[in-house]
């Protein structure tokens, strides 16, 4: 068959000659084992001026020659700008039901000349740009990408309009008619709010198109999505629990809030169609249109994210920050507002409660990681598909294309991670061409790729687990000044600290510059953006650090010795006192060393595969001629230049001009739940950068005091410096109280000069405060609205056990 296929063997790369129903039907059917009726597509290349061309209507003769006579069918368009993100144009095409197989081709007929009817076109008028961008590229990979959504969203032939009809590419879907007992909607979230702990229903008895013309009142019911609840007429209810796994299913499959129909016949629960809720829209990839909060009610939080990417991301690393998310089987986990990198703390008490953990005390147990959220808020849970996480950490740790390399080779592959990707950046300069370039991704770098995630798999050694519970196990028997005490002085040099340390020595004469750059040539402000441009490509980064820092009096070998001595003496004070305790707080500090030293040699090691990344784009982007435009590009997008396809940048003027204008966005909030507009955010004059809570009043917390998390130990009194940006850190004074939002290992040097720190973002294990602890700087992280509230040159005092910073 040319232009006419059964829908569950309708071929990956004819899905866009389909249009979204039917693309929707095939995903479900070859993804699924739902009950849906079986269907066939003709494809919208079979149109010629309105009407199917001589081929097409062979091929639907002798699909009528082999269907049944026993069964009618219902006949409807699939158009390409149809059940799309933007635009669902749900019941503005003709749908004929109850088809005999003789009468089938009259209906398709008739779905044809529906196309130019007066609703379709104005509601195409209505859509505008948006629906036309939707028929260009019917269904953008807009959804977390799952292996799912990869498949359904995969990039479609680039200019569909050269092969359809005049009514914007319309197909027709011939499939089995149900006569229903019952139909209706299901909705898998609210579609105002995005929740989705229930997903609400409604229905009418027989038919559906009851329910869309209006004709009949529907009955209204809702299911429990986390735990199995129904609500709703008792007739309804042998038929929910079934309905609820069907809506969970598809759910899961394309990764976002969807709007389904269904029927009832026989006492079996029938799926007719699925489409995206486009209210619930999270990212527009053609423009780079992304908010996060759109798509669900989820609590989202700055800390931790906020000091990694201090500016908006550019497509590219927004596109590989959605693949980690995939490999990891955690949607959305690391979030978008407007180019804004957040932490998705609703992801990831879903996953806790998944597995049999109380709510409460799921978000109990990461607060020191992903910080405070305002009193009376209650973190967001989503419907969690348990075994698909499951399924992908089994694939993660035991993949199908395993690592040949033995043991040993995999613990001496971690210790040499830098210098691998060093070698990788000197070969990828050396590839002269486009297609040397993917011939080096594919028989190189992949392998390498997949070598090295393995490598650190295995010698991962111990959780992370002692990084959340070391601190709270240790303050429940000794208190938290103890607790603060012990984790504070002993962890030693660590990899974040190197930039700080390494530089006195370069001054002192004790290493050279050129391993300095071995050694920290990839730390920087913004090291994970792949834009950045980092201190190893810069040959006058060095010279410039060494006259910042000529002439400080620090010695922070001696700071850091200091603090070591100060842990000897707690943890001699705390077997002392708790002498049944010895063993067991040698144990917990070990494995909280460990946890931490892993951690962030990881990061280290972890910013020089970014790097890897980094040059590789930019290669493509000089040799193919786009130059920075290849980061407004994605990774698939990419591999599809790499190959040829020219019309994988089609879309890098619009994304620049988003991202460029998004560059111009001061720092969102903190922490953000519900609907959040940046727009009306910026131009509301009370505006906080603490929190942003949707349909709640925030406590004001007054200008006399700061508040947030203990960072490290110590009182100290001075004058505020507030820096909003790392080009301003030239500004300090030696003695200020440095104020900002966040800090991150391109800061590093300034701690030489601070009297203390203080920051909106950051919990205990953030950067400022551990390189704060271990340089005996009292600080103050998490704050949420310290550059709000304080201001340069106020006189304050920063207790940092207490967690207070007073005027």
């Amino acid at each position: 068959m040319t232009y006419l296929y059964p829908l569950d063997e309708l071929p990956k790369e004819l899905q866009g000659l389909a249009g979204g129903k039917a693309r929707s039907l095939a995903h479900m059917m070859q993804n699924t084992k739902l009950r849906i009726p079986k269907g066939y597509v003709i494809l919208a290349s079979a149109l010629e001026n309105d009407f199917l061309c001589p081929a097409a209507q062979a091929e639907l003769g002798a699909l009528l020659a082999s269907l049944d006579d026993k069964v009618t069918y219902a006949v409807r368009s699939s158009a390409l700008n149809e059940d799309g993100e933007v635009a669902s144009f749900a019941g503005q095409y003709e749908t004929v039901t109850d088809v005999k197989r003789e009468d089938i081709p009259e209906a398709v007929r008739q779905v044809i000349a529906s196309a130019g009817s007066a609703n379709v076109q104005a509601y195409m008028g209505q859509q505008g740009a948006q629906t036309t961008a939707s028929a260009t590229h019917p269904e953008p990979s807009t959804a977390q990408p799952t292996a799912g959504t990869k498949q359904a969203n995969e990039a479609q032939p680039a200019a569909l309009s050269e092969h359809v009809g005049a009514r914007a590419g319309i197909s027709i879907i011939i499939q089995r008619f149900i006569r229903a007992e019952f139909a209706g909607v299901l909705f898998t979230a609210d579609a105002i709010t995005g929740k989705d702990e229930f997903m609400v229903g409604n229905y009418v008895h027989g038919a559906g198109e009851k329910l869309v013309s209006g004709t009949e009142n529907a009955q209204v019911f809702t299911l429990g999505a986390i735990e199995y609840s129904y609500d709703g007429p008792a007739e309804f209810a042998p038929y929910a629990k079934r309905l609820t796994a069907c809506g969970k299913t598809i759910r899961n499959l394309y990764g976002m809030p969807m709007d389904i129909e269904w029927a009832v016949a026989g006492g079996k629960v029938y799926i007719l169609q699925a489409r995206p809720i486009t209210t619930l829209q999270r990212a527009n990839l053609d423009t780079y249109d992304v908010n996060g909060t759109r798509s669900s009610c989820k609590l989202l939080t700055r800390t931790n994210v906020g000091e990694i990417f201090m500016k908006p991301v550019s497509p590219m690393t927004f596109s590989a920050l959605e693949k980690i998310n995939e490999i990891l089987g955690m949607p959305q986990w690391l979030d978008n507002v407007a180019g804004q990198p957040y932490m998705n703390i609703s992801v990831m008490c879903s996953i806790a409660v998944a597995f049999g953990k109380d709510r409460a005390k799921a978000y109990e147990s990461m607060k020191g990681l992903v910080g405070k959220a305002p009193e009376g808020v209650e973190v967001p849970i989503s419907p969690f598909d348990k075994k698909a996480f499951l399924k992908r950490i089994w694939t993660l740790f035991f993949p199908k294309q395993k690592s040949k390399l033995t043991k040993q080779q995999k613990k001496e592959m971690v210790a040499r991670l830098a210098d691998i990707a060093r070698e990788m950046i000197g070969e990828i300069h050396e590839l002269g061409s486009l297609s040397a370039l993917n011939e080096y991704w594919e028989k190189s770098m992949l392998p390498r790729l997949r070598d090295g995630m393995a490598s650190v798999i295995g010698q991962s050694g111990t959780s992370m687990l002692p990084l959340f519970n070391t601190r709270s196990q240790i303050a429940k028997i000794a208190g938290e000044e103890m607790a603060e005490r012990l984790c504070g002085g002993c962890l030693g040099v660590m990899e974040s600290m190197k930039p700080l340390f390494l530089i006195g020595d370069v001054i002192r004469g004790k290493i050279t510059k050129e391993e300095y750059v071995t050694a920290c040539g990839q730390r920087c402000p913004n090291e994970m953006e792949l834009m950045a441009v980092h201190p190893y490509e810069d040959e006058a980064y060095v010279d410039r650090l060494i006259e910042e820092h000529r002439g400080d009096r620090i010695d922070f070998y001696a700071l850091q010795e200091a603090q070591h001595a100060a842990y000897e003496t707690a943890l001699a004070e705390f077997k002392s006192k708790y002498p049944v305790k010895k063993r067991w707080i040698d144990k917990k500090i070990a494995r909280f060393v460990q946890a931490n030293s892993f951690r962030e040699d990881l990061r280290g090691k972890g910013v020089w595969i970014f790097c890897v990344f980094r040059e590789f784009i930019k290669r493509a982007g000089e040799l193919g001629g786009l130059g920075e435009n290849a980061f407004m590009m994605t990774f698939d997008e990419l591999f599809a230049y790499l190959k040829g396809d020219a019309s994988a940048a089609s879309h890098v003027a619009a994304r620049r001009k988003t991202y460029e204008e998004y560059l111009t966005y001061e720092p969102f909030p903190n922490i953000i739940l519900g609907r959040f507009d940046p727009k009306a955010w910026m131009a509301d004059p009370n505006r906080r950068s603490d929190a942003f809570v949707q349909g709640m009043e925030l406590e004001d917390a007054g200008d006399a005091q700061v508040k947030g998390f203990p960072g490290a130990a110590g009182v100290v009194r001075g004058i505020v410096r507030v820096i909003k940006d790392v080009e301003q850190i030239g500004e300090v004074q030696e003695g200020d109280i440095l104020v900002t939002a966040a800090t991150n290992v391109g800061w590093t040097p300034v701690f030489s000069k601070v009297a203390a720190i203080v920051t909106d973002i950051g919990a205990p294990l953030s950067h400022a405060a551990i390189i704060a602890r271990e340089c005996g700087i009292p600080a103050v992280v998490g704050c949420g609205n310290a550059t709000t509230v304080l201001h340069t040159g106020d006189e304050v005092t920063v207790d940092g056990s207490a967690g207070v910073v007073r005027k």
